[in-house]
């Protein structure tokens, strides 16, 4: 081939490759361009139709007219707003919604139909300008055109480079549209997940939303609300007076003022109802309803939340009962009652009104929880206060301010004759037997009153009062009660300084003594032991009467620390005896119910002896009746049978005075029974008390029992009980109770039956 022939074919090859050049590449462009834009447009246009067709399946029946609802769901991410414009049109052609968004010319178009349960009801119209795709096809042209006549002169130098940067170029654009094909792939992704995870949001929170057409009343519910109350267990789907018949009283009315509010105010509002469900259940709801206003600035549609707060209103109404109610027996606890009584004390201080605070407390309740246990202490403070609520029968204010502690407040104007009646009334109900499950027990009760606001006007006065007043029935005795009277504020503060000295004296081992009172046996006319009785020397006093002092021990814990030590320190004196050459007398010590139940009684008694030596037939342990008051025979039997073991005396102290019963002594090892002094006094001039004294006396014998007559001042009542066959007596006609040197005096003189006087 000659040369001009391949010039003539280079140069055509130039040619050819300039006008491929200037020609393809912007026209590649474009079509690949206009296809992704046409793509994109579709894309988008599919995600706007699928998501108004979920909405208007919800709405079907007024979507036509929540303009607003329709942005929000169509609404595009806002990158994106200046890049399309989207309409609506509905079935009939006309236009529901459309953008204010501009779009400038060329336009390209995507219609996409908006599918409703396999029904077209509308078509979504979404439009985007095509000029950013001509304008850039523009600047490729011209920049082609260069390359093409560049291409001229280099075409037979750099012919393959030429074609491989250009295929690059292109190569470039195809992967920067398939990265926008997949970022908006991922956005859509994205979407819908965000979407599924609101979904759930609501179900978790159990909230959903609601509206209503103010029009022509019509109401929608999202599904999570019809799920949360159970609509769908009824016949048909509930319009506005339906919900309004589903609604506790008084809610009804609380939902119309909600809406009417929120009309006139055209501001949000919420409040909370009460829901009988479709199952029938009751639910809380706190709906929240805000105004939507048309274009033209009227209300024609109000919607908002609907959140089903039944648990958290169930829980709170459980903190309202532990904070203010006693979760043992229900009742009121002490804060409800500080803040009841406060109100009735307002309440009266403006007005002429009376009311009145009874202040109750427990009699022997601390033997019951001791000797049967809490759990049968817990089931007597339930069975009381059920007790205490049938007598009132919820016409007056009760509560358990703690342990065996109760109050009633009467609220009602109420006198000191009312209160009064109510007090016998309540202290009958308590000394009636209560029934537990191991068994029948007796406890009673003490009542101290105030008058309200005469004797106290604030809450914490009134209780400090009420408190005194308690204070000063329990001290007359049990299952009594007690006014309140200014001068008790004396009183009492003696009583404390007094407890407060007696913890002294016992903690300091000071002022407390062991006196000792002859027993002796009518049949040898001989001292066979003696009682030890307890003394307290005050310190500024002098000595404190027993019958003062040994109650406030029986009250507190105190009993059982000089118990023990009055228990050590006989034990110590007939060793002491013994050891200095005198017989050995055999000494009788009381115990309280307490040291048998709170301690464990045994192994004090058996490290009594082996510190102090004294052989355990000459300790007799004495034990009153009240330790039988709630019918714990098993218990009471294993402890006695614990003290026998040792070696030790027991004896049934003050016989006939308490609760024993035939029974017991039957079944329980006592060795002595204490004959108490009201048999004693009088019987040698009354033929019944002599018949009651003998019955006694042969009772004793008759279970293998030594009889001992207490309290014996006249020598007709020591002629009487040893014609009666009494084996032993003590009391004044021989010897008042005198400290130990005293004591083992009188008995080294040979017994000579004189009266001493310690």
């Amino acid at each position: 081939m000659h040369s001009q022939d391949v010039t003539w074919i280079l140069r055509l090859s130039g040619w050819l490759v300039a006008i491929f050049i200037a020609v393809s590449t912007p026209l590649t462009f474009a079509i690949v361009s206009l296809n992704d834009v046409r793509a994109n447009l579709e894309s988008t246009g599919r995600l706007s139709a699928g998501r108004a067709a979920r909405y208007i399946f919800a709405n079907q029946r007024m979507w036509e007219f929540q303009r607003v609802r329709l942005e929000e769901v169509i609404e595009l991410p806002i990158a994106e707003h200046a890049l399309y414009r989207q309409s609506i049109i509905s079935g009939s052609g006309g236009e529901v919604y459309a953008d204010t968004h501009s779009v400038i010319t060329p336009i390209l178009t995507s219609r996409q139909p908006i599918l409703v349960a396999g029904k077209v009801v509308g078509e979504l119209v979404i439009q985007s300008s095509a000029r950013p795709v001509l304008v850039k096809t523009v600047w490729i042209a011209a920049f082609s055109s260069l390359i093409a006549l560049f291409s001229l002169a280099v075409v037979h130098f750099w012919p393959i480079r030429l074609i491989n940067r250009m295929l690059s170029s292109l190569a470039s654009e195809q992967e920067r549209t398939s990265i926008a094909l997949q970022d908006l792939q991922t956005s859509d992704e994205v979407l819908k997940s965000r979407s599924e995870q609101l979904i759930e949001a609501q179900k978790l929170g159990r909230i959903g939303d609601w509206s209503l057409n103010i029009g022509n009343n019509d109401l929608f519910l999202s599904p999570i609300i019809a799920d949360l109350l159970c609509l769908d267990q009824l016949t048909s789907l509930p319009s506005l007076p339906g919900i309004k018949s589903m609604l506790m009283p008084g809610s009804a009315a609380k939902l119309e003022r909600l809406i009417a509010d929120v009309i006139r105010s055209r501001s949000a509002k919420t409040t909370d109802v009460d829901f009988r469900r479709g199952d029938g259940t009751i639910a809380y709801l706190a709906i929240t309803c805000r105004p939507v206003p048309r274009d033209d600035g009227r209300i024609a549609e109000i919607g908002g939340t609907i959140q089903d707060i039944t648990e958290r209103r169930e829980a709170a109404e459980q903190l309202e009962q532990l904070a203010y109610f006693d979760t043992l027996t229900g009742l009121a606890n002490r804060a409800l009652f500080k803040r009841e009584l406060t109100e009735v004390l307002d309440r009266v201080a403006q007005s002429d009104d009376v009311a009145a605070l009874l202040l109750i407390d427990l009699d022997r309740f601390k033997e019951v929880n001791d000797s049967l246990g809490h759990g049968a202490g817990d089931e007597l403070l339930r069975v009381v206060s059920r007790a205490l609520t049938a007598t009132l029968k919820n016409r007056h204010f009760i509560a358990r301010l703690g342990g065996d502690e109760f109050a009633i407040i009467l609220s009602e104007p109420s006198d000191r004759m009312r209160a009064e009646a109510i007090a016998r009334e309540v202290i009958e109900e308590l000394a009636k037997p209560m029934v537990l499950g191991l068994g029948e027990v007796r406890i009673g009760g003490s009542i101290g009153i105030v008058m309200l606001p005469t004797d106290g006007a604030s809450a914490e006065e009134a209780t400090r009062h009420a408190d005194l007043a308690l204070y000063r029935a329990k001290d007359q005795g049990r299952g009594r009660f007690a006014f309140f009277e200014h001068e008790m504020s004396d009183f009492i503060q003696e009583k404390m300084a007094l407890a407060r000295d007696l913890r002294i004296a016992a903690s300091d081992n000071s002022g407390l003594e062991a006196w000792f009172q002859p027993q002796i046996n009518l049949a040898t006319d001989t001292i066979a032991g003696f009682e030890a009785l307890m003394r307290w020397k005050h310190p500024t006093r002098g000595y404190v009467p027993p019958g003062e002092f040994i109650p406030i021990a029986e009250s507190s814990s105190l009993i059982m620390d000089i118990g023990h030590w009055m228990m050590r320190e006989s034990a110590r004196t007939a060793k002491a005896w013994i050891d200095a050459g005198h017989p050995p007398y055999e000494i009788a010590v009381n115990l309280s119910a307490a040291q048998i139940w709170q301690t464990n009684i045994e192994e004090d008694v058996a490290r009594v002896l082996k510190e102090t030596g004294l052989p355990p037939q000459l300790l007799c342990i004495e034990l009153t009746e009240s330790l039988l008051a709630d019918h714990t025979e098993g218990r009471v039997r294993r402890a006695l049978t614990r003290l026998k073991a040792l070696g030790v005396t027991l004896a049934l102290d003050d016989f006939g005075t308490g609760f024993s019963s035939l029974g017991y002594l039957i079944q329980l090892p006592f060795d002595k029974l204490k004959i108490d002094r009201i048999f004693v006094s009088g019987a040698a001039t009354s033929e019944k008390m002599q018949h009651v004294l003998q019955g006694i006396i042969a009772l004793g014998h008759g279970l293998g029992m030594k009889v001992v007559a207490e309290g014996v001042e006249e020598l007709e009542e020591l002629a009487l009980l040893k014609r009666l066959g009494c084996d032993q007596v003590q009391g004044y006609i021989f010897a008042r109770p005198a400290p130990a040197h005293i004591a083992i005096t009188y008995a080294a003189r040979g017994n000579d039956h004189e009266r001493q006087v310690a």
